[in-house]
Formats: C-alpha cells, structure tokens, sequence
C-alpha cells in the first residue's frame, strides 16, 4: 500500500508546514519516507492478489447483503479455499454453492447460501494515463 503511504506523506508535510513548523524534521524524515515509497513501487515486485465474486443468498442474511455478490480482493497469496472458509466461519449456518451460475428463485428464497468463485478483474485505464508514457509498476 505504498501509493497510500504516499498519499499520508503528504498529509503530514501539511501539517509541518502549517501547524508543526518543523521544517527541518520535515525535510529529513518525511521525504526520505516519501522517496523510498516511490522507489518501492517502481522496483519491488507485487503478488498479484486474486479477486472473488460473493453471493449472499437466502432470506437469512440482512437486507444490504441479502441476494448481491460483491467483489472481495484476497489478502497477498490468499488461496480461494481459505477465503472461503474465512466466509464460512463468518456464516456458520450457510450452506456452500459449489456453482458459477445465478442462481434461481429457489436458492434466493432459502434461508442462507453462500457462493463464492475466483473472478479476474479488468484493468481499467484512468484517462489522466492514457496514451501517456506510464510504467506498468504505476498503471497496475
């Protein structure tokens, strides 16, 4: 989460410049930090983190879950089956759809399912990058 500490980075020198007046903490410290971030982004390798679609089926759930899929991104190496089970424990009285599909009226009328699949996400430019020479270490 280096692009957020950078965004904190920034925050604080706000705060040096405009309530602290420690400049010189400021100019040592923070833009060391900074930088490394920077450098951080550009030249250490990221796991990619895998992506899972999750329906909240049945009429057991609260409203704001009850019958959606939401989008989950995984933690650093996370497999499917151990988010799933996390999901699981969170919802002991689920019962596991083991399909892909939309499922019919049935399975939405029931009183708890739980549907969980890996889903690749899509990459979508932002227009300020486009057609601009931009490291894929930025883009991603």
């Amino acid at each position: 989460m280096w692009e957020e500490a950078i965004t904190l980075c920034k925050e604080l020198a706000e705060q040096y410049e405009n309530e602290i007046f420690d400049y010189e903490l400021l100019s040592k410290r923070l833009q060391e930090k900074q930088a490394k971030f920077y450098e951080n982004i550009m030249k250490i390798l990221r796991p990619k983190p895998d992506y899972f679609a999750v329906g909240y089926y049945g009429q057991g759930y609260p409203p704001f879950l009850r019958n959606k899929v939401f989008i989950h991104r995984g933690k650093e190496y996370e497999r499917r089956e151990d988010f799933q089970n996390q999901l699981m424990s969170q919802f002991p009285s689920s019962v596991r759809l083991n399909t892909t599909t939309m499922p019919g009226d049935d399975i939405r009328n029931s009183p708890l399912q739980i549907q969980c699949f890996t889903v690749q996400p899509v990459l979508e430019i932002p227009p300020r990058l486009k057609n601009k020479p931009v490291p894929d270490q930025i883009i991603k």
